[in-house]
């Protein structure tokens, strides 16, 4: 009896220490595409993003403007909005506070992995030249990509992750890609 004890304790931690080494930029196990989030719109999504997970800085949302290749690289990281079918934008409402939280519908989900890396490398998290978001995450739901980056000076009300993990729970509770 001692031995098959062991054995199954043998195998969970073997099971466990394989899924500790689970590549941190390798893509999660897929959302399902019915999730509620997905059907929401984008404002509702960021509202339920922030109903999770309170801020208190002064936020304003900006819808992006795809056709405006500064105002996407800006805002996305990406060179132009042609993969992306509309965007928006929460940012500090007041002076230079390195906060951002964008949110993207794409055209195709098949493209949520390329999409969200490019939006990753291709963020500047100095966009504000005095402050700088250094605490970033990407992450996607079906169609929906979204990036965070906020400075580690926030770190006691909000970090990448935590919202990251208030956007899973709006999606139903699994992200489909997470880029740190």
């Amino acid at each position: 009896m001692q031995r098959i004890l062991a054995f199954f304790l043998s195998i969970l931690l073997i099971a466990g220490a394989a899924g500790g080494c689970a590549d941190r930029d390798a893509p999660s196990q897929p959302a399902s595409t019915t999730s509620p989030a997905l059907k929401a719109s984008l404002e509702e999504i960021l509202s339920g993003i922030y109903e999770k997970h309170p801020m208190e800085l002064t936020l304003e949302t900006t819808e992006v403007d795809l056709s405006d290749n500064y105002s996407v690289k800006s805002y996305l990281g990406l060179d132009n909005g042609d993969a992306i079918k509309e965007a928006i934008a929460s940012e500090s409402g007041f002076g230079a506070q390195a906060y951002s939280l964008v949110l993207c519908r794409l055209k195709d989900s098949a493209d949520a992995a390329v999409i969200a890396r490019k939006m990753a490398d291709g963020i500047d998290q100095r966009k504000w030249v005095c402050v700088e978001a250094d605490d970033l995450m990407v992450s996607a739901c079906g169609d929906v990509v979204m990036l965070i980056m906020i400075s580690s000076q926030y770190a006691d009300e909000a970090t990448a992750q935590s919202l990251t993990d208030a956007f899973a729970k709006v999606c139903g509770g699994s992200l489909t890609l997470q880029i740190r």
